[in-house]
């Protein structure tokens, strides 16, 4: 019986050929964005979910703009953490992270350095995150 109706999708698929190439072809890239998607959805739901305490993590983001400008930035006000820790119980550790794209110069006793691409963060950062380190 299966091989029946093989048999008559075969000849279908060769009589109306016309056809079947644009219905073969809107299948292909439906399911190809289709998977896709998934897989960005997947990436975003697992973003950062290696930390023992990763459904207890948050990011501020700041909701900026006026009218049609508004826009959502993942930085916000320097004070918004620590005000954050303080006023609301719910906070129990606040980590500041921020990154320097500029050319630096450091100057430790009579040593002076420049790095390129520094970040910066709060003592806490490792107590929030389970990053793993070398040394």
């Amino acid at each position: 019986m299966l091989k029946n109706y093989i048999k008559t999708a075969w000849r279908n698929l060769v009589r109306n050929k016309f056809y079947s190439v644009i219905n073969i072809a809107g299948l292909t890239v439906g399911l190809a964005i289709g998977i896709l998607i998934l897989l960005w959805v997947q990436d975003e739901f697992s973003f950062d979910s290696f930390h023992k305490n990763a459904s207890n993590i948050y990011r501020v983001e700041l909701f900026g703009g006026t009218g049609a400008s508004r826009q959502i930035w993942q930085v916000t006000v320097a004070p918004m953490g620590p005000l954050a820790k303080q006023e609301l119980p719910a906070v129990q550790n606040q980590v500041r992270l921020v990154d320097n794209w500029l050319y630096s110069l450091y100057k430790y006793q009579d040593k002076v350095f420049g790095e390129q691409s520094v970040g910066f963060a709060d003592p806490s950062l490792f107590t929030v995150f389970d990053f793993p380190l070398i040394r």
